[in-house]
């Protein structure tokens, strides 16, 4: 009875560690296969986000734009100057640099930068040269995340519906010389020109 007991147990023990090694097998390949998912989808959320993160300073910056166009006008050109905007104030300001957002446990990137526009003879966007177009900028917004890959997209704004001045008052006369970059109560020069009658309006006399 002894010995029965004893090859009993003994039998019990290579059955327990046959299925302890058919276990580790099983974990093991399931972990080979969970592990590059897991990964793959924490990379396709971080795209998710950063790509969100892009689109948002992109419209950003086409509402700054539409405030004002020489709010990007005036801004210096090429990838070699970054901005991003400040919107935790109204107006928004542009800022040198590159901005960092934290979501989660990622620190994700973005910034844009201007290119000037030159168009042809037909009025057509050029990718280099031609005739400069003050009313169009190409803007390129890039984002990704620290470590991590970056993308990048351009668009086209154009200056379509800003009041570049709202000029109410002529009484100043003749003598501004231009191009002028803010208001004041004088136009540059002309014939047959009432202005000092009627402050805010100027009339042609005939």
């Amino acid at each position: 009875m002894p010995e029965k007991f004893s090859n009993n147990s003994g039998q019990s023990i290579i059955e327990i560690l046959i299925a302890l090694t058919v276990g580790s097998i099983f974990i093991i390949g399931a972990a080979t296969i969970i592990t590059p998912s897991l990964r793959s989808s924490a990379q396709a959320n971080k795209v998710q986000v950063s790509s969100a993160l892009g689109r948002g300073l992109l419209d950003n910056v086409r509402v700054f734009s539409e405030s004002d166009w020489h709010n990007i006008y005036n801004l210096a050109t090429s990838s070699a100057n970054k901005y991003y905007l400040t919107t935790s104030t109204s107006p928004f300001t542009a800022v040198t640099g590159t901005e960092s957002v934290v979501f989660a446990t990622t620190t994700y990137i973005r910034y844009f930068y201007l290119d000037s526009v030159g168009r042809d003879g037909s009025g057509n966007i050029l990718s280099s040269g031609g005739t400069n177009d003050p009313s169009t900028e190409k803007v390129t917004v890039v984002y990704g995340w620290t470590n991590g890959v970056t993308s990048s997209f351009p668009t086209y704004l154009t200056r379509h519906s800003n009041k570049v001045f709202d000029q109410t008052d002529w009484s100043g006369g003749p003598g501004q010389e231009g191009p002028a970059t803010t208001t004041n109560n004088m136009f540059s020069t002309s014939t047959q020109i009432n202005y000092s009658s009627s402050t805010g309006s100027i009339s042609i006399q005939f």
